[in-house]
């Protein structure tokens, strides 16, 4: 979704720019008007969070602001907290997202739906988010139980802590993000992630794009 090109809404149309107001002050740039904004809402209170505040810090773009928040519960909750808190795409920001973990959550298809009526991007992991991680590392193409058992393949790698934070320049940084998403985009069609026979799949590929600017 390279170069520093304007990612466009969801909706494929240009945001439209409200007009600015005169005033007797020095004026100053008005941000909105230099920058895309995106909100990105985690799922879980440290693993998406710590990845994603390295991975824009990384990749700071003049003309992109990313903030990052948490929101730990199921994915209906994260969707509800993000369309309630933030609203959608064309409300405060030009772009929502949701990091979203499939696991064993029973509301994920009512997540879906409803960050399709409120225009939230969703990037669905399946099982979890450490198959992200894991493709910076390795092609993983294998159906994969769970946390634990990605988390026993990750440890090859390098070191995941009992807290699952995540240190993104130690373990995650340079050009490893490329490899992920050149592996994940050939894990399953986009879009169809968060469905029992997807796993292994993460739209986390989608996001990453959208945030550093490169081509899809």
């Amino acid at each position: 979704m390279g170069g520093l090109t304007r990612t466009p809404k969801p909706s494929g149309s240009p945001r439209q720019k409200k007009p600015r107001r005169d005033t007797d002050l020095t004026r100053r740039a008005d941000v909105r008007d230099s920058a895309d904004q995106f909100m990105v809402v985690c799922g879980s209170e440290s693993t998406e969070y710590d990845y994603l505040s390295g991975f824009k810090a990384h990749f700071k773009r003049r003309n992109l602001s990313v903030k990052v928040a948490k929101k730990p519960g199921s994915p209906l909750q994260v969707v509800n907290y993000a369309a309630e808190r933030w609203g959608g795409a064309g409300d405060e920001f030009d772009q929502v997202w949701c990091v979203l973990d499939v696991d064993e959550y029973t509301d994920l298809e009512r997540a879906v739906r409803r960050a399709r009526q409120r225009r939230i991007e969703l990037a669905v992991s399946n099982p979890c988010f450490e198959l992200w991680l894991l493709l910076h590392h390795t092609d993983h193409q294998s159906w994969t139980q769970d946390y634990d058992a990605l988390k026993k393949l990750l440890g090859k790698y390098g070191d995941v802590p009992a807290d699952k934070s995540v240190d993104f320049a130690r373990h995650y940084g340079g050009n490893l993000w490329k490899d992920a998403v050149r592996r994940a985009r050939s894990l399953a069609e986009e879009g169809t992630e968060h469905l029992p026979e997807s796993n292994p799949a993460t739209r986390m590929w989608r996001l990453a794009l959208a945030i550093t600017g490169e081509e899809a």
